[in-house]
């Protein structure tokens, strides 16, 4: 076979989690030993829409083939298709049939019928649950097509509302199971889509009390690293190195000039485990199964170590410089042997790119900075000048995408590309270009916002120090500028309302106020039911939105002129009543509670309702001269405290003469 002119064979992908992995390891297997090497661009699922950066890969001439797995939406899928054909590359797909394109996909058709045999003939399942993946991925269908057919040939009427959406992924598996078993548990085996739902199902069950396999069996579908953990999943092995071996050898094939072959079909396995045959394994297998689970928690909770260490790093980062050093200090615990950071001008320049060019372009002239250049346990020095950024990374550094398997991480954040990562992993479970991307980006965000506000002030104080000395009217526009800056000082920059120091000022104005002992002064202090949680399902962003409509509720429900509700601390408000009870106190909580439930923002990942929802504390009392307005402050916490530790969602008045009475949603 003659070999390629170029050097670089594209992966395109959702991730780099198991799955991923595995079929990488077929492809590498190949293309490497014919000099080409392997570039993983990730399709992030929870970001919309192709990155960018994408189409700067595709424009490269190293570029020699493609082998692209299903993405992330129908859309992208549609927009994908359209990108390849555009730029005529030899390209390979993995579980997507694409006309005039080669196909590889495992045998979902026998693999899923003897996963059902197993459950229905020899297990005598006769209720079970259906965890499908994707709505619009191929595999999933074939898979649920099965399923179907299998009970009906066996006479067993299919229960519709046993059939959820698991997309594939753990959390949204996990919320999908927990809703499902609050309306039912007759069913006697959940049947998902891959591994990765099926432990998702797991979770839900074994938190509404319920046993595998004792109580409900449980299968899965890959046999990733993941099946060997407890409790030992039963799933279906389609041998996903030999899918990429083959996309390799097919891809090598068009690259000389051979035609398509369609659709190419690797055999499927059943691989039986303890969630739906704890007995019959022999006690030396059994023996080898429990080091496999040992083995694979361990790999979890040093995932989550990494995790954790990525987030801790990063947190408090405030330059780019801190931000280079905090990554570099984590490479080796992710267990990445190379990495370059790159850079785009546009996004160290936001104050005056943003006016001329819109988020998420990129040209040919679109230039990009490497800082940050690790390889064999070591940085090396970074050249000052910038490249084209459609070339990925500097001259000198361009034989490293010739060099094994690479995976290329886009960065962005609020519609804005600020660069890239590109990688190389050599251990662990975790999906790490997830937590880069969240983590990395976030970060940068934080980083270039405060940079371009400095810069913006740092501009206006030059400007208005300037203008000063030439016109005795600049005086008027300098005293306007700072009443803004003093009224921005006590604004919270997010909601809009009072910040804490805002507050506490109008707390001891009022505090003054209510000495002559006639009128009682109240407290509300509110906190969003788990946000947290909400957070790490919707985004960071989302979550900002969410705590700007809860402060706007606040708002409408305390609407006195001296009233002042404020942001007390990350998703904790207070709000000052001058002059009222208790029972006044209770209505405006209850208007607040009318309006958020009204606005109805959704909270799938919440235990204690589908939307958002918050508790509040009620604190009064008539202010005397020997007590300090922190009393008022702490009986508020307080309350709130028991308005938590009661359930959530609930608003408590706390008395100084009486226990803490409750109300319920």
């Amino acid at each position: 076979m003659t070999k390629p002119h170029k050097r670089l064979a594209l992966v395109i992908g959702t991730g780099i989690d198991q799955y991923h992995t595995r079929l990488v390891a077929g492809i590498r297997g190949v293309l490497t030993q014919k000099g080409v090497a392997v570039l993983i661009c990730v399709n992030d699922q929870h970001v919309p829409g192709l990155p960018a950066s994408l189409t700067c890969v595709l424009d490269s001439e190293d570029v020699c083939g493609v082998i692209a797995l299903n993405a992330a939406s129908e859309r992208d899928e549609r927009e994908l298709n359209a990108l390849l054909a555009t730029h005529r590359i030899p390209a390979v797909r993995i579980g997507m049939s694409v006309p005039g394109v080669t196909c590889i996909r495992g045998d979902n058709f026998s693999g899923m019928q003897a996963l059902m045999a197993h459950l229905l003939d020899e297990c005598g399942v006769r209720c079970p649950v259906l965890v499908r993946g994707t709505p619009h991925q191929p595999d999933s269908a074939a898979r649920e097509a099965v399923f179907r057919a299998a009970l009906a040939e066996r006479g067993i009427p299919i229960d519709e509302d046993l059939v959820i959406t698991g997309n594939f992924w753990h959390d949204r598996t996990y919320q999908e199971m927990r809703q499902l078993l609050k309306r039912r548990r007759d069913m006697d085996a959940v049947v998902a889509a891959n591994d990765e739902s099926a432990l998702g199902a797991f979770g839900a069950l074994t938190d509404e009390g319920l046993r595998v396999p004792e109580d409900v069996l449980l299968t899965g579908f890959d046999n990733t690293e993941l099946a060997s953990g407890w409790p030992g999943l039963t799933t279906v092995d389609q041998d996903l190195e030999a899918q990429g071996t083959e996309a390799a050898r097919h891809l090598l094939a068009e690259i000389d000039g051979l035609s398509v072959a369609g659709e190419v079909t690797v055999a499927s396995r059943l691989v039986v485990r303890t969630s739906t045959a704890p007995l019959t394994t022999p006690f030396p297998e059994r023996l080898d199964n429990a080091m496999a689970m040992a083995r694979a928690a361990y790999l979890r909770l040093a995932a989550q170590d990494s995790v954790i260490a990525v987030d801790r790093a990063l947190i408090n980062c405030r330059t780019l410089d801190q931000i280079i050093t905090a990554l570099t200090a984590c490479l080796d615990q992710l267990g990445v042997d190379r990495c370059f950071l790159t850079i785009r001008d546009s996004a160290t320049n936001q104050s005056s790119s943003r006016e001329q060019q819109s988020p998420g372009a990129t040209s040919e002239e679109d230039m990009s900075r490497l800082v940050l250049d690790y390889r064999d346990g070591r940085t090396w020095p970074i050249p000052p000048q910038p490249f084209p950024t459609r070339f990925l990374l500097p001259e000198h550094l361009r034989g490293e995408l010739g060099k094994d398997v690479l995976a290329l991480q886009p960065l962005a954040g609020d519609g804005w590309d600020y660069g890239s990562i590109l990688f190389e992993r050599n251990k662990g479970l975790i999906t790490i270009s997830e937590v880069l991307y969240m983590d990395l980006s976030r970060t940068l965000e934080a980083v270039f916002a405060n940079r371009a506000l400095e810069q913006h002030a740092a501009t206006l104080e030059q400007t208005v120090a300037r203008r000063t000395a030439e016109l005795e009217a600049e005086i008027i526009v300098r005293r306007q500028t700072e009443i803004e800056l003093q009224r921005s000082l006590a604004t919270d920059p997010l909601t809009g309302i009072a910040n804490r120091r805002a507050f506490r000022a109008a707390l001891d104005k009022q505090w003054l106020a209510h000495l002559d002992g006639r009128d009682e002064l109240a407290l509300l202090m509110v906190d969003v039911d788990l946000f947290k949680n909400y957070n790490d399902r919707y985004g960071h962003l989302k979550g900002d939105d969410a705590l700007s409509t809860v402060a706007d509720c606040l708002r409408q429900a305390a609407c006195y002129p001296d009233d002042v509700v404020s942001r007390f601390g990350g998703e904790e408000f207070i709000v000052l009543l001058p002059h009222t009870s208790t029972r006044g106190a209770e209505t405006v909580a209850r208007r607040f509670r009318e309006r958020l439930d009204s606005v109805a923002i959704p909270h799938a990942a919440s235990s204690i309702a589908s939307i958002l929802t918050a508790s509040v504390g009620i604190s009064t009392l008539v202010p005397v001269a020997n007590v300090t307005p922190d009393t008022l402050i702490t009986a508020a916490d307080q309350a709130l405290y028991r308005a938590k530790e009661f359930g959530r969602n609930q608003v408590v008045a706390f008395s100084l003469e009486a226990s803490p009475r409750g109300s319920d949603a």
